[in-house]
């Protein structure tokens, strides 16, 4: 291991020179034969290592000095990275060609590797409704008090984005044994000093060199609690000297602070950006007054953040490299003996991975079994990544894990694919928290705000204890308990107990009369089936206790006592985000009966359903909607009516303005991502037209397509760490207008 040490070593690039000088007076004979010797002949020429700073997105421009270095046949013999250095630095140091990197890193998906989860299309159902967009994307947890993760992302699929066999296989009997050595520099988070793992796992040693604090949860190594190098050692000069190099050749990535736009130090974030990037020169400066040959390609306007322009930085690390290639050709050697250099470097050849044993390290309260009847990787098979990647994203849905990742270990001639579960420190109580805020027409105002306990694994089959508390004009207290009944929890029980407040505004010709009170207390118990990462069917019977009350002064129908009947529902899912979807589907349909037999006089049946899709073409996404409900020709009491009006409900109207024992209501969006992306670490924004046709009748009687009411809604959107922020304007066929200004959910709405 190496620490962190002070000192200096003067500059080689003179030993260059002389050796240069040595060279080119001998006879050429001489020169030729020991260029093309057995072996790589070191001793002959300076030993040459790179330093690849850490820079984030900006940090693929190592690629770029790499192409060019080996355009100039300028042989590598070691090789140290910080951050993304340690990433390219890795895939170079098993033998990786830049061009191949090249591919490897821009082929990457960064939207989706810096999110834990798998695929919205491939969560189970439970997970999406937990994916709502009711709760801030952000997780909390219960330990005696109220904690955060300690990151924002786990990396948890870090060890699929670089695809190597030799990442997965290397390190484990030194990293000076890998094709290059290699050094990945990390910074101890306990001491804050600088910490070089020399042997180990590869890959857990580059994701401890990219752990951002605050964004990567620290990675635990030998008792070590480790995090990104950029702390301690930003630009790792002085660990290539002290691996053995006689020139250094330092690439340094890392911001400015004189290059920073005046105009972002007027915000918080922009004054916490600039900090990061001083703090980072405070250790980067003095290194590169120990460097031999320094690169620093102009990255003007490409933020550490960027990663979806990863490709842009390569040719900036080209022309940087190119501008200094007079002092490279000191170090270039011949043709033949470049050749003979990557073939003394070259890596050792590996075949298939036939994996022969599968073991499990599990520090997390999931059963083995639970985690394991979950891995299709068979022995004597060889491996399947995708499989395995779709199987620990399926795992990792389960909500109690910090990660789920793999190593592969050779135990003699045979092949161990290792799990590794580690838990969230503060599983497996996981709490959420929402606010919702719509103002709308008559400067009426709902605010609500929301918290969801989820007690997880709560037994060996993963029982779940999920509680909900929302307060507002509706106001909520829920509670269910969920079974699954065998390991891959497809069966389940659900037992749920509710008791809710809901306060209408009651309309009557379009004139508003008053408010309809209904409080509600109920027991649900269902049985159901998960309907694979598409949705869940349900049925079961509800019994409780109704109060509705007339608080308009009209005397309409009240209601006070016992009710009960029988529940259905079958829920589809297939969006890729939860809010504002870019392709997919989604399906409900529900039915609720009010029966005599149990206890009171109600007798109805309610049955409404839906069908929504989506399709994006580049960044332009057509929406589309259609849902209905219906009594089935029963008597619907006032407090079950279906209502329409409000937003993206004919939005042009009030909330709730339309009521009856039937309704429809179709809808077809155009919405436009026309800033941003789908990085955490950044907001998109987005411009919005909605058309909308429906309504509401009190009997069948009354129903007929010249009765449609029409209304449109234009809004602005931004996805924000809060959830979606809008301002939309709506307006009905008949000249009524609403504006609305929204925060967190927007029910209705592309939604």
């Amino acid at each position: 291991m190496i620490q962190d040490r002070s000192v200096f070593h003067p500059p080689g690039l003179w030993v260059a020179l002389l050796f240069g000088i040595i060279l080119a007076s001998l006879p050429a004979d001489i020169v030729i034969a020991e260029e093309t010797g057995p072996g790589d002949q070191k001793a002959d020429r300076p030993r040459i290592g790179v330093a690849l700073g850490g820079g984030g997105a900006r940090g693929a421009a190592h690629i770029g000095v790499l192409q060019v270095l080996k355009e100039m046949n300028v042989p590598i013999d070691y090789v140290a990275g910080t951050s993304m250095g340690s990433i390219v630095g890795a895939l170079y140091a098993v033998g990786i060609q830049p061009d191949e990197i090249e591919m490897i890193v821009v082929g990457v998906d960064w939207d989706d590797l810096f999110s834990d989860r798998p695929e919205r299309t491939q969560r189970i159902y439970r997970r999406k409704q937990d994916d709502s967009a009711a709760f801030i994307p952000v997780e909390w947890g219960w330990k005696n008090r109220i904690v955060l993760s300690s990151g924002v992302v786990a990396g948890q699929k870090l060890s699929f984005a670089f695809r190597s066999p030799a990442i997965y296989l290397s390190g484990h009997h030194g990293f000076d044994n890998l094709a290059y050595p290699f050094r990945a520099v990390t910074t101890d988070l306990q001491t804050g000093k600088m910490f070089v793992p020399d042997h180990g796992n590869l890959l857990k040693a580059v994701r401890a060199s990219m752990s951002i604090p605050g964004v990567f949860p620290p990675v635990h190594w030998d008792g070590k609690v480790l995090v990104d190098g950029y702390l301690a050692r930003n630009l790792p000069v002085d660990v290539v000297r002290a691996m053995g190099a006689d020139i250094v050749i330092a690439v340094d990535v890392g911001g400015l602070p004189e290059n920073t736009d005046p105009e972002s130090l007027k915000t918080l974030m922009g004054i916490n950006h600039q900090k990061g990037i001083i703090g980072a020169r405070q250790n980067v400066d003095p290194q590169l007054l120990n460097a031999d040959i320094i690169i620093q390609p102009d990255l003007t306007g490409i933020s550490s953040r960027e990663f979806t322009r990863v490709g842009e930085t390569i040719e900036p690390g080209r022309v940087a490299t190119e501008a200094v290639a007079e002092q490279l050709r000191a170090l270039s050697v011949s043709p033949a003996a470049y050749q003979t250099h990557l073939e003394a470097h070259a890596p050792r050849k590996i075949g298939k991975l036939i994996i022969d044993e599968i073991t499990l390290v599990n520090n997390t309260k999931v059963h083995d079994k639970a985690i394991l009847r979950n891995i299709n990787q068979q022995t004597g098979q060889e491996l399947d990544l995708d499989q395995l990647k779709f199987d620990l994203a399926k795992l990792y849905d389960f909500g109690v894990f910090e990660l789920l990742d793999f190593e592969l270990r050779k135990k003699g001639e045979r092949l161990v694919l290792v799990i590794v579960a580690s838990e969230k420190h503060y599983s497996p109580n996981i709490l959420n928290f929402g606010l919702s805020y719509e103002g709308g027409e008559g400067g009426k105002s709902d605010i609500e705000a929301r918290m969801r306990w989820t007690r997880l694994e709560m037994n060996r089959f993963g029982a779940e204890l999920r509680t909900d508390v929302q307060l507002g004009k509706n106001a909520l207290l829920q509670s269910e308990y969920y079974q699954p009944l065998t390991w891959r929890r497809i069966p389940f029980f659900a037992l749920t107990g509710k008791a809710e407040m809901d306060i209408k505004d009651w309309y009557f010709y379009n004139r508003r009369w008053g408010e309809y009170k209904s409080t509600e207390f109920s027991i649900k118990p269902e049985l159901g089936f998960r309907l694979g990462h598409y949705g869940e069917i349900r049925a079961g019977l509800e019994y409780g206790h109704l109060d509705a009350r007339d608080r308009t002064g009209l005397s309409l129908a009240e209601f006070e006592g016992t009710g009960g009947g029988y529940v259905a529902r079958m829920a589809i899912d297939m969006y890729d985000l939860a809010f504002l979807p870019r392709r997919g589907f989604e399906a409900l349909i529900q039915v609720n009966q009010k029966r005599p037999e149990f206890g009171s006089d109600l007798d109805f049946t309610k049955l409404n359903g839906g069908l929504a899709g989506a399709h994006t073409i580049k960044k332009h996404t057509i929406y589309a909607a259609f849902e209905g409900g219906t009594a089935m020709k029963t008597d619907l009491p006032e407090f079950a009516m279906f209502t329409l009006g409000g937003l993206g409900r004919l939005s042009g109207y009030a909330k709730d303005q339309f009521r009856g024992a039937v309704y429809g209501l179709a809808k077809v969006a155009w919405y436009h991502q026309f800033a941003g992306n789908m990085s955490p670490f950044t907001n998109s924004y987005y411009v919005g037209v909605q058309l909308e046709a429906g309504n509401a009748w009190r009997d069948y009687d009354m129903m007929g397509w010249n009765d449609l009411l029409y209304s449109g809604l234009v809004t602005l959107v931004a996805r924000t760490s809060l959830g979606p922020l809008a301002a939309s304007y709506g307006r009905s066929e008949d000249g009524k207008d609403s504006l609305y200004l929204t925060l967190g959910t927007i029910r209705g709405f592309l939604n």
